[in-house]
């Protein structure tokens, strides 16, 4: 685990400055070690560097980057193979290995067999590969994005590296913001891949190679191999079961210290439960407490994750919040490369900072909602699709009646409400439309974004709508925010973040079951039935609450004050893009109690204060 970076300079003028600068930026990502080295070629030179993270192979040997005996070929890699023994074995017939890291198992499965190589890989990664000999650069990322990897390209030079920090620490790009992100962040609270919140910084998407050539730009060339696993016709609950132990059992580090993050709910638990069938004991587990006055704005999250860590013999480790966490917000706000305005990125923060004390890697459940089903918005769907021949005559009706169910935010069902009323208004004749209303912010469900719909063809079915929607979901959703966050704020603690849920061999099989099918029963019922035989009915039979904090409460508090200042600053940069008025009013409506727009708010804040920081009046 580590950062990598690398410059491909195309005058011969460059020292080795700034990718030195790059290394600094981003030294929380691997503060074990640091290694760089240099290229010149006939058609430009190639700095490349890489922060570690000492995991697998935790040997001063393998600190460097690795190189080909010839020199020929380079890697910079960021990420986990959990199979790399496996394929290490097969590889020990035509190369000699020096070390006992996965990187020189990538470095020679790479030579061997080209990018075909990576439809064996189980495991997360972003990686620069080059070739000398044809002075050609390729760069990769894991299908879902569990590692990230952006770039910048101009006449003179080619950056790329794992943060966008990185990026402009390079000193060779000017900083420019990137004001057309705004209405797509407001409405889904992350920027429109590949674009970023700057002007000529890029993200490499998921799951796709870009190639440079000499004299071309960086260019997306095509999708990697899908992993190799054959996948049975028909599934059975025993296979899922074992197909989750064993990425369980992949997951957990053999030469460093591991804890989970546990939440109480269904997917942090069972990942608990099977932990502690694996021999651990006194496995260290990490929680939020959020015991706000207000019922509605606390959870029951922290009681459960209690009891599942006393039940399953963990040490229990909590961080209670407070509005007295809201002076640690600009904290917060200088680690972020560019703003996810989902609240569960200042708890993962909290959470990271607490777990380094004790451990190097984290086990989290991200991905379990994606891959099982698991969002209200997946089962409202399902229930669209399935009536939608009478539904569509009764949208205007439906949609009237969403505004007469309480919003308010004293309201003892206030959760409920405000999930209704945002199913109701937010149907629309598309089906396609429809998923994608689901996924945004109900306040913002009129901004002029760019949305990104799923294709739509004559004739398509049910089925085929909500295979869509999920895909959608895993596409968008599960990559720019829930992956993003844990990637992020987790390394930010110089923490490695493990997530069996998204382990290749579980989710091809996921993805050959029909979408109707996983939720035939309800919201992720899969895991629930496992969890249910491994004495976990509590906790599938609670209701699912959400990784967030009382943020709508806080704001009100004496503590919220400079943030209801930032949020009503006229002046703020903002507000040369967006309506103030149209802010304002939800700012009145929710301190009025009167509508409850906490997420929506949160959000803004967050944007608010970051492009300040950022930018300051140069937008």
């Amino acid at each position: 685990m580590c950062g990598i970076h690398l410059i491909i300079d195309k005058t011969f003028q460059l020292s080795q400055a700034p990718v030195q600068q790059m290394l600094q930026a981003l030294h929380y990502r691997g503060p074990d070690a640091a290694s760089q080295l240099s290229i010149k070629n006939h058609n430009h030179c190639v700095y490349i560097a890489q922060n570690r993270l000492r995991i697998t192979d935790i040997r001063s040997e393998a600190d460097t980057l690795f190189q080909s005996e010839d020199g020929r070929y380079t890697l910079a890699y960021n990420g986990e193979i959990y199979n790399y023994q496996d394929i290490r074995k097969r590889l020990e017939r035509s190369y000699h290995f020096r070390t006992q890291s996965d990187t020189e198992v990538l470095l020679y499965l790479l030579i061997a067999e080209g990018l075909e190589g990576i439809s064996q890989v189980n495991g997360m990664f972003a990686f620069t590969f080059y070739d000398r000999m044809e002075e050609k650069l390729y760069l990769c990322r894991d299908r879902f994005g569990m590692k990230p990897l952006f770039y910048a390209e101009n006449e003179k030079y080619l950056i790329v590296s794992s943060e966008i920090k990185g990026i402009l620490a390079s000193g060779l790009i000017e900083k420019e913001p990137n004001s057309k992100q705004i209405p797509h962040y407001l409405r889904f609270k992350f920027a429109q891949r590949p674009n970023t919140f700057y002007k000529n910084i890029y993200e490499i998407e998921p799951g796709y190679v870009y190639i440079y050539n000499p004299g071309k730009s960086l260019l997306k060339s095509s999708k990697l191999p899908a992993f190799q696993v054959s996948v049975p016709e028909n599934f059975s609950l025993t296979q899922i079961e074992q197909s989750l132990v064993e990425a369980v059992q992949m997951h957990l580090p053999a030469e460093v210290p591991a804890g989970l993050f546990l939440s109480g709910g269904v997917d942090s638990t069972l990942l608990l439960a099977m932990i502690r069938e694996s021999g651990k004991k006194d496995f260290p587990v990490f929680s939020i407490a959020n015991s706000a006055k207000d019922a509605s704005f606390g959870t029951q999250d922290y009681l459960f994750a209690r009891k599942a860590a006393q039940q399953y013999g963990a040490a229990y480790h909590e961080i209670e919040i407070s509005p007295d966490l809201l002076a640690n917000f600009y904290a917060f706000v200088e680690k972020i490369d560019q703003p996810v305005g989902d609240g569960a990125a200042w708890l993962t923060w909290l959470l990271s900072q607490e777990a380094k004390k004790f451990v190097k890697v984290i086990i989290s459940g991200a991905g379990a909602d994606e891959l099982f089903a698991g969002y209200n918005r997946h089962q409202a769907y399902f229930q669209y699709l399935k009536h939608y021949s009478w539904l569509q005559y009764l949208l205007p009706v439906l949609k009237k009646s969403a505004f007469l169910l309480p919003d308010g935010s004293s309201h003892p069902f206030r959760k409920q409400a405000r999930l209704l009323h945002k199913l109701l208004s937010q149907m629309d004749v598309s089906r396609q439309q429809t998923f994608v209303n689901f996924t945004a912010h109900l306040a913002f469900a009129e901004t002029n974004s760019e949305d990104n719909l799923f294709p739509e063809a004559t004739g398509q079915n049910m089925e085929q709508y909500l295979q869509q929607a999920l895909q959608y979901d895993r596409e968008h959703f599960l990559s720019a925010d829930v992956l993003a966050i844990t990637d992020r704020m987790t390394m930010q603690a110089s923490l490695e973040a493990r997530l069996p849920y998204l382990d290749a061999h579980l989710s091809a099989l996921m993805e050959s079951i029909p979408a109707s099918v996983l939720l035939q029963k309800g919201k992720k019922w899969i895991l629930k039935d496992i969890l249910s035989r491994k004495g976990g009915q509590a906790y599938v039979q609670r209701s699912k609450e959400g990784f967030g904090m009382p943020f709508g409460q806080w704001l009100k508090s004496v503590n919220g004050k400079f943030l209801r200042e930032l949020l009503q600053n006229r002046k703020a940069l903002l507000y040369e893009h967006t309506s103030y008025a149209e802010i304002n009013k939800l700012v009145q409506l929710h301190l009025a109690g009167k509508s409850d727009y906490s997420s929506e708010l949160w959000t803004i804040v967050l944007l608010i204060a970051w492009l300040e920081q950022e930018f300051g009046k140069k937008m």
